[in-house]
């Protein structure tokens, strides 16, 4: 069982995506980046994190630097989940390498298959 970190902003996201996910892996929800990012500077360890595109202390983009000054690793294992991307961000997140992303809506499989993608680099 992986350790995941979900990140969203919108409670009812989080709950879809952990209810996803539990039978396979154990996941811990957090509904913002700074409290997220405490948790890892605090010592807590995951395997992966899965996180919002947009929130209002700090969007995906800025908590990836920030995990990746802390944890290399963990920086190359993160999805971003986004649900309204302007072109300009899709065209970062395609382009950057070793970003991964998924679009909302996305079905518990898609998620699934993601995660385990993610999980096995």
């Amino acid at each position: 069982m992986a350790r995941l970190l979900v990140i969203d902003d919108e409670p009812l996201v989080g709950m879809v995506i952990r209810r996803a996910l539990e039978d396979a892996h154990q996941v811990t929800v957090e509904e913002s980046a700074r409290a997220a990012l405490r948790l890892i500077e605090g010592g807590a360890k995951f395997d992966a994190i899965l996180t919002d595109l947009h929130m209002p202390d700090g969007d995906g983009l800025w908590l990836r630097e920030e995990i990746g000054r802390l944890d290399p690793v963990l920086q190359r294992r993160m999805l971003f989940l986004t649900g309204g991307a302007t072109q300009a961000e899709e065209d970062e997140l395609r382009n950057t390498p070793g970003i991964r992303w998924l679009a909302k809506p996305f079905r518990s499989a898609e998620l699934l298959a993601q995660v385990e993608q993610l999980l096995s680099s």
